[in-house]
């Protein structure tokens, strides 16, 4: 070996080590949720997903809506519309993103191209810094990080979706809430 091949080799096989790394610790968690209890900043045990062992999914249920209140009237009309939409009978479909997220930003193309089974689907899109604008919807699901799906069946159910989601992914999860009675 030449004297330039041997460092470009080592560079080499650090960088691959380094991605290799890199995609095994830091890949996004799952998000951890406590039906029972309401929101807390530490994350609760998680509830595994009905069915089947999915990593970055867990379900919980949305309670009853929230009365507004002075103090939330500014923030009800975001949360009415959602909880209009669930008490109607509709698969709502919750996104909290960040536009400067190449993840969020795949997701949101995803939640954007969903079947919407003839009107029986409804999708919400919302930053991830306006999650206080929608209690009805966060009570009991923790959201920590964007971006953050969350499908609520008709029966109230929420499936959390946390990280990067394919639309496979996300038409599977409104197909199972359709589902559900």
């Amino acid at each position: 070996m030449d004297r330039v091949s041997r460092p470009l080799l080592v560079a080499l096989a650090a960088t691959v080590a380094f991605f290799a790394f890199w995609l095994i610790s830091l890949r996004p968690q799952p998000v951890a949720v406590d039906a029972g209890a309401p929101p807390a900043p530490a994350a609760a045990p998680a509830v595994p997903a009905e069915g089947a062992a999915a990593p970055a999914a867990a379900t919980a249920r949305v309670p009853a809506p929230v009365r507004a209140t002075p103090d939330t009237a500014s923030r009800g009309s975001r949360d009415a519309a959602v909880m209009r939409d669930i008490r109607s009978g509709k698969v709502v479909v919750m996104l909290f993103w960040n536009a400067r997220g190449a993840d969020d930003r795949a997701t949101r193309a995803a939640v954007g191209g969903l079947d919407r089974h003839r009107g029986k689907v409804a999708v919400h899109v919302s930053g991830v810094s306006r999650v206080g604008d929608y209690p009805s919807i966060t009570q009991g699901v923790t959201i920590s990080q964007s971006p953050t799906t969350v499908v609520v069946g008709r029966d109230r159910r929420a499936r959390v979706i946390v990280g990067l989601s394919e639309p496979h992914e996300l038409s599977q999860a409104v197909r199972d809430a359709l589902a559900r009675r």
